[in-house]
């Protein structure tokens, strides 16, 4: 299946991304702005999903949402409900935030693996692309996103349901999110 992915660009020159100063890394107030382009970059599998990421991390005005456009605009839209809704997508970002660790943090097969394995069996057995997040190792615990290829679209309230009560952000799935 062919699908979808919403990428903002901050039309302020802002970074989309977490900042850290000081001695004790102190957490810069995250401020992306209000307004942003859109672009729709299409996909149709993990490893085309993987490289919109990856082409991603080298740009820190630009951001992923799951929302899609209510309606074709050009130029600046704001961030918010009247602009973009809820639609279901075959790929989704699970964000791990405070797991328990208390192995090595140099192993990254193993920090991964651990995550993985707090998910239900589907997420367990499936491939995924991953990336460690912007605080790893300055708060404690494994702080992952993994982003899988699933077999259907899902919508955000299907993720809500099929993930509650394991170790998941679920503020991801909603519309305009931003996936840091």
């Amino acid at each position: 299946m062919n699908d979808t992915v919403t990428i903002l660009t901050s039309i302020t020159g802002k970074h989309i991304t977490k900042a850290f100063r000081g001695p004790h890394y102190q957490t810069v107030q995250f401020n992306p702005g209000s307004e942003f382009l859109v672009t729709q970059i299409p996909i149709n599998n993990l490893g085309s999903l993987s490289a919109v990421i990856s082409n991603l991390e080298t740009e820190p005005t630009k951001a992923v949402i799951r929302g899609s456009l209510i309606k074709d605009l050009i130029g600046p839209v704001p961030r918010n409900k009247d602009t973009f809704a809820s639609a279901s997508h075959q790929w989704c970002m699970i964000d791990i935030d405070s797991l328990t660790w208390d192995g090595a943090f140099f192993d990254q097969q193993a920090l991964v693996a651990h995550a993985v394995q707090q998910l239900p069996n589907e997420f367990q057995s499936s491939n995924c692309w991953y990336h460690f997040s912007s605080n790893m190792k300055i708060k404690g615990g494994i702080r992952v996103h993994l982003w899988y290829w699933l077999e259907r679209p899902c919508s955000d309230d299907e993720l809500k349901a099929w993930l509650s009560g394991y170790p998941v952000d679920m503020s991801l799935f909603n519309p305009t999110q931003i996936h840091l």
